[in-house]
């Protein structure tokens, strides 16, 4: 009878310890909005987004975080803007992340190794997960081309190195890549890690660098044109249909000893355009959003997929991917994200 009492026991807390199990293997959810929730540019407020990130059930936020918009004219940094927004955030249960990035597109690096170590003690224990430098494989965000491999290693380097000797706590996160090449305005991400780990085709060294460590990989899987099951390209790009290429380079990257730390995926931006040459119709972004989260979810690699932006840009942005209309009216995509989150 004990044996049996005891099995009784052993099987209902299975029972219960199961479904938490699944819940915890979905991506966490999140948004980037820094109209909204940081610089007061949207037409929602900030207190009208959290009521859209309560609705949705969303309790991460991506903010992007350049030294220029901190730097004091006369030395020095100042965080009251986010300092506002990461404790608003607080107050409405939402945990935030930044990517840090300096100079651009031609970056100091000491200069930013200053900015990454001042933010990382300033905002110790309320900002969790650190991102270095966004896009790098993009012309716009670091160049020349040809150099930015190497420039990002050092950059990367001094930004860990910065965060974690003055927050042992916080994840950081490495890559923040675009997921195709684009001529000569994006290096195909996987051919950009390559390079930027000393590593030929057949991920042998090819020359002395420091090895490099992180607590996982941030990516940009957009690709604006397909539906998610038919977004494939080259083989040394990573759309939200190829992700299987950036995981199989990760894990040989790490074999080869040249860059560790890289299990955990973290699509730190993703959405669809509504206008431009590009623009999708509402029904057909949803659409696709619904498609893309299903596929990120397949992949027990991600952790993590950030909607950039909730609401349409009221700027004559043309990065029209937001789930909220201008005058506040929730969009076809806003109910697929609610139904993920």
């Amino acid at each position: 009878m004990l044996r049996r009492r005891t099995s009784i026991i052993i099987l209902s807390l299975l029972a219960l310890l199961v479904p938490a199990a699944l819940a915890q293997a979905k991506p966490e959810i999140g948004i980037q909005d820094e109209d909204v929730f940081v610089d007061g540019k949207s037409t929602l407020s900030p207190a009208q987004g959290y009521q859209r990130l309560a609705e949705l059930g969303v309790h991460r936020m991506r903010l992007l975080v350049s030294s220029d918009s901190v730097e004091r004219a006369g030395g020095g940094f100042d965080f009251s803007k986010y300092d506002r927004a990461v404790n608003q955030a607080a107050q409405n249960g939402v945990r935030v992340q930044f990517t840090l990035v300096g100079k651009h597109p031609r970056p100091d690096i000491q200069d930013f190794a200053r900015f990454a170590a001042a933010t990382a003690n300033h905002f110790r224990g309320r900002v969790d997960r650190y991102g270095i430098w966004n896009e790098p494989n993009y012309i716009a965000w670091l160049k020349p081309l040809n150099r930015a491999p190497a420039l990002y290693r050092r950059i990367y380097l001094a930004g860990y190195k910065a965060i974690k000797s003055n927050d042992a706590s916080a994840k950081v996160l490495i890559g923040e890549t675009v997921p195709y090449a684009q001529g000569r305005r994006a290096m195909a991400p996987i051919k950009f890690l390559r390079k930027m780990a000393c590593v030929n085709n057949q991920y042998r060294r090819i020359k002395r660098c420091p090895k490099l460590k992180a607590d996982g990989y941030a990516h940009h899987p957009y690709d604006f044109e397909k539906a998610p099951s038919r977004s494939k390209r080259g083989a040394d790009d990573a759309t939200i249909g190829s992700l299987r290429n950036l995981t199989r380079a990760l894990d040989k990257l790490a074999h080869s000893g040249q860059l560790k730390g890289t299990k955990k995926l973290y699509l730190t931006e993703y959405g669809y355009l509504a206008t431009g040459r590009r623009g999708l119709s509402e029904r057909k972004r949803a659409s696709y959003l619904k498609q893309g989260l299903r596929l990120a979810r397949k992949n027990r690699r991600v952790k993590e997929v950030i909607q950039y932006l909730l609401v349409q840009p009221n700027d004559g942005s043309p990065f029209t991917t937001g789930i909220v209309s201008r005058n506040g009216t929730e969009l076809p995509s806003f109910a697929v994200l609610r139904a993920a989150a």
